[in-house]
């Protein structure tokens, strides 16, 4: 009769979700052991014992590159300090508690950034080799009320803001160092409200369930120069007039990547997944200022699984903005792709080795012969910890300027990330 019941016991448990391990000497089922992130990080919010309406964030990269080739060799340390606010008293509730006073939030984020802003353009690029390569200063990069969609299909947003990450982002381009690879498909148009610029603006998003997400922004440009100058920035451009409108549509219910909602499976581990979920978004812009006229530009970018016989988890992503206005547009063509693979050695499963290529054709707007300049760039990104990571990046700059007469540009260096 003992040996009955000893044979009906479970060989290993399974707790109902939330519930303890009944036995903690009995190892607990493959699909109820924990997940494994890339280790604790720090939290500001529960150090500072923030109020549960309050979400504070402070996130600092750095990109120090050196470069051999080009028209001399050199080296840069661009860095940036970004810091974001939160208030609504939706954050500590979930969406099916909220009431309408719930869905609204105040945002608001500064940034210090720090380097020498022309340092490709003074070894011979047309394009900065760093994303953190912008004028030294405070920058004012958010002042926003928002109405976030919770259950619901509609969310707003409206005040100062930058049309990035909202239009012309997905997330995958972010793990890459170079200002063409990294975030708006090295969008050219004078005026643009890119981040850390920003204007006065406003965006709605309709949430379509399974056929995805669309969205349209516009923003006044008129006032985006003194706003970059509000605390003392020279922001490197004219005074000007002019607006810009957006259409996007957003999917990502694609085939094949249900089975990304769960954790990866490493033997009897499971692992934090660290590549963003793939998506298609295909978009449209209209701007027009009173220095560089109309240009209308169309764009795309498309994320994807892809599975190979080593890593632990791949994204293959291709990206391409087209002007359409190319007298006025001065890169009207920007061609992108690349793979990503997270775990490329098991011993360090929450790791990330990208590889990314660019190529922007240059247009009429520029002196005569100036044909493309192309970027090829390798990193790797070592997550450290939740908050930390840190890892080295080689960049080949391919016919820098565009005129054939500068060597190639190899640069090296780190990136750091640090998210508190």
């Amino acid at each position: 009769m003992a040996l009955c019941a000893a044979a009906s016991q479970p060989l290993l448990a399974q707790p109902q979700p939330g519930s303890p391990n009944p036995d903690p000497d009995t190892p607990l089922a493959p699909n109820f052991r924990p997940v494994e992130g890339p280790g604790p990080g720090l939290s500001l919010h529960d150090a500072l014992k923030l109020p549960p309406w309050m979400e504070f964030s402070v996130e600092l990269e750095a990109e120090p590159l050196a470069n051999g080739g080009g028209l001399f060799s050199s080296g840069a340390w661009s860095q940036q300090l970004t810091i974001g606010a939160s208030f609504s008293s939706g954050l500590a509730k979930e969406p099916s508690q909220w009431s309408e006073a719930d869905h609204w939030t105040v945002n608001t984020q500064l940034m210090q950034i720090n380097g020498p802003v022309n340092y490709g353009l003074n070894v011979g690029a047309a394009f900065p080799l760093q994303s953190t390569n912008h004028p030294s200063g405070l920058w004012l990069t958010e002042a926003t009320l928002e109405r976030k969609e919770g259950l619901g299909p509609l969310s707003l947003k409206g005040g100062l803001m930058s049309l990035n990450p909202d239009f012309v982002d997905i997330p995958i381009l972010d793990f890459y160092v170079h200002s063409a690879l990294d975030n708006t498909l090295n969008l050219t148009v004078f005026g643009l409200p890119i981040n850390p610029l920003v204007a006065p603006g406003a965006q709605a998003s309709l949430h379509l369930g399974q056929a995805g997400t669309v969205q349209l922004g516009a923003y006044w440009l008129d006032s985006q120069t003194q706003l970059a100058e509000l605390f003392g920035v020279d922001p490197l451009q004219p005074q000007f007039k002019g607006s810009t409108q957006l259409v996007q549509w957003t999917f990502t219910n694609l085939p094949g990547t249900k089975r990304l909602e769960e954790p990866i499976q490493l033997g009897q581990r499971r692992i934090e997944r660290q590549l963003p979920h793939p998506r298609l978004q295909l978009g449209a812009i209209t701007s027009n200022t009173d220095v560089q006229g109309t240009n209308r530009v169309v764009y795309g970018a498309l994320s994807l699984p892809l599975t190979l016989p080593f890593g632990l988890d791949h994204r293959l992503w291709a990206g391409v903005n087209v002007g359409l206005d190319p007298s006025n547009n001065s890169a009207p063509l920007f061609l992108s792709a690349g793979w990503a693979v997270q775990g490329p050695m098991r011993s360090r499963p929450h790791d990330v080795l990208a590889l990314g290529l660019g190529r922007t054709s240059f247009g009429p707007s520029l002196a005569s012969g100036q044909s493309y300049e192309g970027v090829i760039e390798l990193n790797y990104n070592a997550a450290l910890s939740s908050s930390l990571a840190l890892g080295p990046v080689i960049q080949l700059i391919l016919n820098p300027g565009g005129s054939g007469d500068v060597r190639s540009i190899v640069a090296a260096g780190l990136q750091f990330e640090l998210s508190l």
